[in-house]
């Protein structure tokens, strides 16, 4: 377990720093080779994100999500797009994201090790705020088995229709993680300076 920031190497990036975005009907799949990117698709700070009948990460291959929301996103809204799993997880939430909603979306691809689809309120190596205001919305895999939501630290977290099995006991191991990491990380910290 690293305690120091490490920088993910993205295949698109959108940190729109207030500015809106808006993708619509686009493919956005990692190229090859896919073992190179960590993140088909991040969100960084980003602002009033919509996208749109989106492909993302269909095609899988590459070493962790298909969507990583992160650093204070917020007001993005997804809806009708297909996005498939990485290495880790085909959805990640965290790092104080906030009114996120992902409506009408399907799941695609392989779990990762950790058998969890969307996860939310990970550990941020770039803040402890709490991730809030979710929302999943009709979100189904395309196999038809049950959408796995792990939650960590986030509050308000509304599933509202689909498939979807919250891991409960993944859920309360993952509130342990990152409580501990983040005090583990603070005496790292205080330690090197």
């Amino acid at each position: 377990m690293s305690l120091l920031k490490q920088t993910d190497k993205n295949y698109h990036s959108i940190a729109s720093n207030g500015a809106p975005v808006h993708l619509e009907f686009q493919k956005i799949e990692t190229t090859k080779p896919k073992a190179q990117w960590d993140d088909c698709l991040k969100l960084s700070n980003a602002h009033g994100v919509t996208v749109i009948g989106c492909e993302i990460n269909t095609e899988g291959g590459n070493q962790e999500d298909g969507l990583d929301i992160s650093r204070f996103t917020r007001g993005c809204y997804f809806t009708a797009s297909t996005i498939g799993s990485g290495g880790k997880y085909a959805i990640t939430i965290k790092g104080g994201s906030y009114n996120i909603t992902i409506s009408d979306c399907i799941i695609t691809g392989d779990r990762g090790w950790e058998g969890v689809d969307i996860d939310i309120g990970n550990f941020s190596d770039f803040n402890y705020a709490n991730t809030h205001s979710i929302t999943l919305e009709n979100v189904i895999r395309r196999d038809l088995r049950p959408v796995t939501v792990r939650i960590g630290h986030a509050t308000d977290v509304d599933i509202i229709g689909g498939n979807v099995k919250v891991l409960v006991v993944q859920s309360l191991l993952l509130k342990a993680y990152v409580w501990s990491k983040f005090h583990l990380q603070r005496i790292f910290n205080k330690k090197r300076k």
